[in-house]
């Protein structure tokens, strides 16, 4: 019997955060910060770098450029820089409005006619809506985005047909979530009223005015060999091919960190690429156009294109700072701006976290700061006190009951004698669940100290708010205030919806358009699965017997990568959509049985998916691959542990109770033979 695949969904906490840290000479701090990101945060290499009036002042690496090959890393080597990246569709955008060719408010459908959507509210959003996180998408429609050498734009060519499909979550302008999909269709926006690619028009517009030589688009034509290695960790001596994100303009450009430091330039005073009216727009508080937590500083403050214009430790200096951070699956970067001082730091990495990279960028700048008399020494945080716990007062109580957000749904509850306790839902009926201790004024704080965590009503809504700092040894100490989760109420399902979805209850469901090349299936089973609490599939509302719908309002991050959940039977066999991508039922697996068969993938081009019972263990198995096509093998666990893009073996031993997935174009036909 093929395996029952089942996980539970889990939330995540991310940071938003102000940063404390030393002020000392940038030859020591910066590059001590930087060996410590590579002995002890899994990075395996960064470049940093720092600008001030048109020099490059700092610039060094840390780790190595490659785990096997005897090659030095440079200030040269190339580095996905992910969501950096909207920094020059922002450019784009505001340098044409200085051209008299974009208005800011005016609607999207007046540059892109061919933008529709299911929900007529998508008439309202504005091209500022687009830079500003507050469009109200859905979420991040790039399907095959993420590929190994493979510059496919299959991502960017079917998005706005993929939204026809889609409604909104939000009334565009409501509040500030962040967006991937608002800047593919303002990449889209710069093609329609420039009349050239994305990668066409920064190429004459910003890099080559600029003098930048080492960033690129993946469909430049550049030595690919200046790419920075990247590495899994559960292969982590055989190095990845090439990354390519192809949401370009969401998180797809090439570069490194002193040339992001000179991209800075254009956001700054000393540069007439943009009008200055163009760039200080970039830095205004977006972020209080919607309903926001509170206006004050901290890491997601969007300005157009800018994660944050309220940026501490700056901002506690009386210091203007734009901050943009950058993940793909692989690789990442952070890049400052301090416009009133012409001054920039960036940090490119392979390995770790935006985080990371924007701690490092802003010990540049402090230093850079410090040393140069503009501040004195460093804001430190206040050393938190052990909490002494009060009893519950007022009408706290009714804050009791569940709570969710993009990643999860958790229950929340309360005691008489002053704690709160939070677990994912999922797993009620153990201990593992978080304690705060009450300390008056609604705040409930961890047995450290350092972390609180409120309630606060808005808008209509009930949010779990976090406020509060954790250390990461060696780097800095991180501060976050952000909005956690919604309150959510459930309910009971009518018997006919709760047989239907009762039916798939810890049933796996598998990703089936994954392209051979993609990111997305090389380290894990790409699978998902359903698993009610009350009437609500994490963040999702079942509203009949095959859909559901995101039901939560949280600005920040909250609310991010959500869509409409549908499932549908074809040929006996169900289907799960969500967005751009397919899922099938675990029932869709086929069973190995014989020691030599064929694998075709069928007309519509779905990935196939194999299980080889415990029989097949120690078995030698070796796969004939057709031209555009490939496979993964994963263990009984899910973990991948053959990639055929990077490593295509004449055959290899099979573990007990593995995986295997096959990808191609349609009609692509695979021959497996298995020996002892």
């Amino acid at each position: 019997m093929k395996k029952t695949l089942s996980f539970l969904l889990a939330g995540v906490l991310a940071f938003s955060s102000l940063f404390s840290m030393n002020v000392q000479a940038a030859s020591d701090s910066v590059q001590t910060m930087a060996d410590t990101l590579i002995q002890n945060y899994g990075v395996t290499s960064l470049q940093y770098a720092l600008i001030d009036n048109g020099e490059i002042i700092t610039s060094g690496t840390s780790g190595v450029y490659s785990k096997s090959e005897n090659r030095l890393l440079t200030k040269d080597n190339m580095y996905t820089i992910g969501s950096t990246s909207k920094m020059f569709v922002t450019a784009s955008i505001m340098k044409l409005v200085d051209e008299g060719k974009i208005d800011l408010d005016k609607p999207v459908k007046d540059y892109v006619p061919e933008f529709r959507m299911k929900d007529s509210r998508y008439r309202k959003i504005t091209v500022r809506m687009l830079l500003n996180h507050s469009s109200g998408l859905m979420g991040s429609t790039y399907l095959n985005g993420f590929l190994f050498n493979d510059n496919d734009t299959q991502a960017h060519d079917s998005f706005l047909k993929d939204l026809r499909e889609q409604e909104l979550k939000a009334d565009p302008g409501a509040y500030s979530v962040y967006s991937n999909d608002s800047f593919t269709l303002a990449e889209i926006v710069i093609e329609k009223v420039s009349g050239e690619s994305f990668t066409e028009y920064i190429r004459k517009n910003i890099t080559e005015p600029l003098g930048l030589t080492h960033t690129k688009t993946p469909l430049d034509d550049f030595d690919r060999s200046l790419v920075a290695k990247t590495y899994y960790p559960n292969t982590p001596m055989l190095a990845n091919g090439v990354d390519n994100a192809n949401i370009i303009g969401t998180g797809g450009i090439y570069s490194t960190a002193e040339e992001l430091c000179k991209f800075a330039q254009i956001y700054m005073k000393n540069n007439s690429l943009l009008s200055a009216e163009s760039k200080k727009a970039t830095f205004q508080k977006e972020y209080l156009r919607g309903q926001w937590l509170a206006d004050e500083p901290n890491i997601i403050n969007f300005g157009l294109g800018w994660d944050s214009v309220n940026l501490d430790p700056f901002a506690s200096y009386g210091i203007q700072a734009g901050v943009k951070g950058g993940d793909t699956l692989l690789m990442h970067s952070s890049l400052i701006v301090l416009p009133e001082y012409n001054m920039a730091a960036a940090v490119t990495s392979s390995g770790g976290s935006s985080l990371y990279d924007q701690i490092l960028a802003t010990q540049l700048l402090m230093d850079r700061l410090y040393e140069k008399g503009i501040i004195k020494g460093a804001e430190t945080l206040p050393v938190p006190s052990q909490p002494v716990q009060k009893a519950l007062d007022g009408d706290l109580k009714k804050y009791e009951g569940y709570y969710a957000n993009f990643g999860g749904i958790y229950r929340v509850d309360l005691s008489d004698d002053g704690l709160l306790t939070y677990k994912n839902a999922y797993l009620e009926g153990n201990e593992q669940a978080a304690t705060m201790i009450y300390v008056g004024d609604g705040q409930f704080v961890d047995p450290t100290g350092n972390l609180a965590m409120y309630f606060m009503e808005q808008n209509g809504n009930t949010y779990l708010n976090v406020n509060g700092a954790s250390e990461l040894p060696g780097i800095g100490r991180v501060h976050e205030h952000s909005y956690f989760a919604q309150k959510v109420e459930l309910s009971e399902l009518s018997d006919s919806v709760a047989k239907a979805w009762a039916a798939r209850e810890d049933k796996g469901y598998l990703s089936i358009l994954n392209k051979y090349t993609s990111q997305v299936v090389a380290t894990v089973l790409p699978v998902t699965s359903v698993a009610l609490k009350g009437n609500y599939l994490s963040c999702y509302r079942v509203i009949d017997a095959n859909t559901a719908v995101p039901e939560i309002e949280i600005p920040m991050s909250g609310s991010r990568d959500v869509g409409i959940i549908s499932f549908y039977k074809e040929d006996g066999i169900e289907y799960m959509k969500l967005n751009d991508n397919l899922f099938v039922s675990e029932d869709a697996i086929k069973e190995v049985h014989r020691d030599s068969f064929s694998v075709r993938i069928n007309d519509k081009g779905y990935n196939q998916y194999y299980y080889a019972g415990p029989e097949y263990e120690g078995k030698n198995i070796s796969i004939t691959v057709p031209e555009n096509a490939g496979y993964v093998v994963y263990d009984s666990t899910g973990m991948a542990v053959l990639n055929s893009v990077n490593s295509k073996p004449e055959s290899f031993p099979l573990g007990a109770g593995c995986y295997i997935l096959f990808m191609g174009d349609a009609g692509a036909r695979f021959k497996v033979e298995i020996k002892d």
